[in-house]
């Protein structure tokens, strides 16, 4: 007996094939059969004139804040997105010092247009590493997610409010080297960075003070966070989230 049959679908499989008519059975999660299936599942959904297809991933996102409050990452999921990777453009909201929290909260309002409000209100900035960020979301998602590590958090980490507009020095680069390595080996999928001048910010974005020259690092993938989707959410101040698709269950 499979868990879950979804019968006459037209199945698009991520091969680049022409989309053909297809069941698809599903057993403790997993997709174990494809085709024509006689083997009868405890719920069985007539897909006639729909299509299935493989979850898309969006390797572009903004949602290290979002997720705190809308673990279901609206309104991508009812576009077929069921992995996003979030920390992209040097911007994520860990590692951190407990002081530097709003100045945090302001770059995300600011760069990424995220209501300051639900910044405030519907994350709890309880963190200090990168592996206890991670910690806070594991476990409320209702999307796959991993993250990339942010030089502008590393850079504040590291260099503080009253070095923030210099030129990182070649310890501070070292210690934003560790920081780095540590957030990799907690599950970070990378490093992000921009020297882009165009950010709506009074100053440039943290990162564009690196030298052409500073410290190089590739993206190295790492183990990922797998969570489980909680049954709802609730928005804070100054956040509007659609309601959540209906989901499957046995």
């Amino acid at each position: 007996m499979l868990d879950y049959v979804i019968r006459s679908a037209t199945l698009i499989d991520g091969t680049g094939d022409p989309g053909r008519q297809a069941d698809v059975g599903i057993r403790d999660g997993r997709v174990v059969t494809v085709g024509r299936v006689d083997e009868p599942g405890t719920t069985e959904l007539d897909a006639a004139g729909l299509v299935v297809a493989p979850g898309v991933i969006d390797p572009h996102t903004h949602y290290d804040a979002q997720l705190f409050w809308d673990p279901l990452a609206s309104p991508s999921n009812v576009h077929g997105v069921t992995t996003v990777i979030g920390g992209n453009c040097g911007f994520t909201l860990a590692p951190i010092n407990a002081e530097d929290a709003d100045y945090i909260r302001q770059m995300m309002a600011k760069v990424e247009g995220m209501p300051l409000a639900a910044l405030e209100n519907g994350v709890p900035w309880s963190w200090s590493s990168f592996a206890e960020y991670l910690d806070a979301l594991d476990g409320r998602l209702g999307v796959n997610a991993g993250f990339l590590v942010g030089h502008c958090a590393l850079r504040r980490k590291v260099m503080g409010a009253s070095r923030g507009e210099e030129v990182a020095n070649d310890g501070e680069i070292a210690a934003m080297r560790g920081l780095l390595a540590e957030a990799l080996e907690a599950g970070g999928l990378g490093f992000s960075s921009s020297q882009s001048r165009t950010t709506p910010t009074a100053t440039a974005a943290p990162s564009a003070r690196a030298t052409p020259t500073g410290a190089k690092c590739s993206p190295s993938v790492r183990r990922w966070r797998r969570t489980k989707a909680p049954r709802s959410s609730t928005s804070p101040t100054g956040a509007s989230t659609p309601s959540p698709p209906k989901r499957w269950s046995s």
